[in-house]
């Protein structure tokens, strides 16, 4: 049975042309007063993120998540191995909500809270806006030749992004070893940790690729939640998608027109 024209979307991956090769995302900067609200919520999460490390309560760090010492502090409570299963529940709630919620509200979670989305849109999306312009002026500096102004501008961008994730590292590290043992190393130098230093070099090393290059395809490809999402949504889930009822044939709504009523074929 052949695909509908209005289905055919699906059949292939929006990252990847004709010729299998990959097809760059060059998104337009976006504005309205959601997206400021999503900028706000998005800063008051990054300020969270990176302070969570080294904050206290009763002389535990508040988010600890050390794999290798089996020690994990959740809000300053402790959790030691013996207490493993209330962690793993804990977990399992956290996932089955998050399930739920995109059942009934869609994907408000991968928008506004995921980590990977807020990194991207709100931190690394507006740096490259800042230096090389919105989506018109990205794709000329893309085709343009390697002259100073391209070398300048990708020197800058990817020194910038280099910065963000190795300080992104860092307190990445945190959550793992604990702060006042990366404080420790820190003040002793890199020479006297060279462990420490291979660990936040191959963690910078990630999530710059991440956020340099790999970009929304962890959603795509990588990401379970994203892979989900077909077996999550129906048609009645709130989504930011294209609506060809809406849409096609394309041309400027006349006074009085209702689109609903009517059905066009795609061109």
């Amino acid at each position: 049975m052949e695909t509908p024209e209005d289905e055919k979307f699906r059949d292939s991956i929006a990252t990847v042309n004709k010729e299998g090769k990959r097809a760059w995302v060059y998104p337009k900067k976006p504005s309205g007063k959601y997206y400021e609200k999503r900028k706000l919520l998005s800063y008051l999460l990054l300020a969270i993120l990176f302070a969570a490390p080294f904050i206290k309560i009763g002389g535990n760090q508040f988010i600890l998540i050390n794999v290798l010492e089996r020690r994990f502090n959740i809000f300053g409570f402790p959790f030691w191995p013996q207490d493993f299963h209330l962690f793993v529940i804990m977990m399992i709630i956290g996932v089955v909500f998050v399930i739920f919620f995109t059942v009934a509200f869609g994907r408000i979670f991968c928008g506004w809270l995921c980590p990977q989305t807020i990194f991207m849109e709100m931190v690394f999306r507006r740096i490259e806006y800042w230096i090389e312009g919105d989506r018109g002026k990205q794709i000329r500096l893309d085709k343009q030749k390697w002259d100073g102004e391209k070398i300048r501008k990708r020197s800058l961008k990817w020194f910038v992004f280099f910065v963000i994730s190795f300080l992104i590292a860092n307190v990445f590290l945190a959550y793992l070893i604990g702060s006042d043992k990366l404080i420790e190393y820190i003040s002793e130098g890199p020479l006297e940790n060279m462990n420490t230093l291979i660990s936040l070099l191959i963690f910078t090393a990630v999530f710059y690729f991440v956020f340099a290059w790999f970009r929304e395809q962890v959603c795509i490809i990588a990401c379970p939640y994203g892979r989900l999402q077909g077996v999550l949504l129906d048609n009645k889930s709130i989504v930011v998608a294209y609506d060809h009822k809406r849409g096609e044939t394309r041309h400027k709504i006349r006074k009085g027109e209702n689109r609903e009523e009517k059905e066009y074929t795609l061109s």
